[in-house]
């Protein structure tokens, strides 16, 4: 049997017609996608019941159709609960139509179903070649279990014609993970742009405001200082005065967070020894982290180097370490990991505190955002700010119960490059 090449091109544009009109007119987060109701999963179904319902039949009972494209995509890009509803509306179709196919169909797409939920995590995370590479093995096994299945029921008439039509539903299936890794990169880039929209308005504010604040303050605190040193006033006034000084101190280093989300002191950036750095950091927050009653387990390549600024490395690590800690509370291990890998400095800081939700890793990094009572929202902003200046990046992995692994990339430097 020939293909029907008006059906296929049919199979196509019920494909890629509602996959680009989601490209161009929906914008979803990851979060929104994982809902059963979100625009991509209805539009998914939709794509499902139109491949469905004009398929390449080869004989009685036996039909063809790119239904697998919507089904590996709503598992990929919408998540296990998508995934299931598309395998349901996929299953509970099939067995309309009725025939002997419908068996394969139902041994095929259970083990598909099985391999997606156990690799969820796995190929979450994946980039867009891993992700290429993913879909494409678990279209090609899938054609190989229909195979085996078309084998045990004597139809191997139908393999050559199989094997043809599945290659260029998988060609199909190539292009719409094309589509949706360019849907991801556009909302990535428009939150991106919205965040930097919002630090820019946040930085001439605290530019302004901060430097009005800290010179009054500075005078108060200058004639605080003499009446504290008056020989005439009693230990109780002193003492009042002393827990204004402090009071005073904490609003000058909030002021200075400001200032420095305002202008990030990155000028200069030298070759820095950041093995070095982080010995020195992991020391300096060793007695923060003794009274917490939690140990910091180190393991430090030697002689890492990066183009950096020493002040500002410091100040990373500080917020990171120290957000770690205090998210253990009383009792647990802080790892601290550097090495080298595939030309990059990599730095991890783990934690096993509570964890945070993905809707609260989303927000990380956003100004005024923080999990902590007293927490102003700045140390972290200033920190990926400070590292993004430094032609770093920075990633966030978290389970709730679990713990947080902060990770921090920056370009190696070469050795040549060290002594010259």
């Amino acid at each position: 049997m020939s293909i029907d090449v008006e059906v296929v091109l049919y199979q196509v544009v019920a494909v890629l017609l509602p996959i680009s009109v989601y490209h161009l007119f929906f914008y979803e987060k990851d979060s929104q996608r994982r809902k059963p109701y979100s625009k991509l999963s209805i539009i998914l179904i939709f794509i499902l019941v139109l491949t469905m319902s004009l398929p390449v039949k080869f004989s009685e009972g036996y039909v063809y159709d790119f239904r697998i494209v919507p089904f590996i995509i709503a598992f990929v890009y919408g998540g296990t609960v998508p995934g299931l509803l598309a395998a349901v509306v996929v299953l509970g179709y099939r067995y309309l139509i009725g025939g002997d196919g419908f068996y394969v169909v139902l041994v095929n797409y259970s083990l598909t179903c099985a391999v997606f939920i156990l690799m969820r995590n796995q190929y979450e995370s994946f980039k867009k070649k891993n992700k290429l590479m993913f879909v494409s093995l678990v279209f090609w096994v899938n054609t190989i279990i229909v195979i085996l299945t078309l084998f045990t029921k004597n139809q191997i008439e139908q393999i050559p014609f199989m094997f043809a039509f599945y290659f260029i539903t998988w060609i199909c299936l190539m292009m719409v993970v094309f589509i949706m890794e360019n849907v991801n990169q556009q909302i990535e880039m428009r939150e991106k742009l919205q965040k930097d929209e919002r630090l820019n308005v946040i930085s001439q504010l605290a530019a302004s405001v901060a430097h009005e604040v800290r010179n009054p303050l500075t005078s108060v605190r200058g004639f605080l200082q003499l009446i504290h040193d008056d020989e005439n006033l009693k230990s109780a006034q002193k003492h009042y005065i002393d827990i204004a000084l402090a009071e005073l101190d904490h609003a000058q280093s909030i002021i200075n967070d400001y200032l420095s989300l305002a202008k990030p002191n990155t000028e200069g950036l030298t070759t820095v020894n950041i093995s070095d750095e982080v010995r020195k950091t992991v020391a300096l927050m060793t007695s923060y982290s003794n009274i917490q009653n939690i140990s910091i387990r180190m393991n430090i390549q030697d002689s890492l180097y990066i183009k950096g600024n020493k002040s500002e490395i410091k100040q990373v690590l500080v917020n990171i370490i120290k957000n770690g800690i205090e998210a253990m509370g009383a009792g647990g291990d802080l790892h601290v990991d550097t090495f080298e890998k595939d030309g990059e400095i990599i730095i991890k800081i783990t934690d096993n505190g509570k964890g945070m939700t993905r809707s609260q890793l989303d927000k990380l990094g956003t100004p005024f955002y923080t999990t902590k009572e007293k927490g102003t929202g700045v140390g972290l902003t200033i920190s990926f700010q400070l590292i993004q200046a430094m032609k770093g990046s920075i990633s966030v992995e978290s389970h709730i119960g679990k713990g947080t692994t902060f990770t921090i990339r920056f370009p190696f430097v070469t050795h040549t490059e060290v002594v010259e």
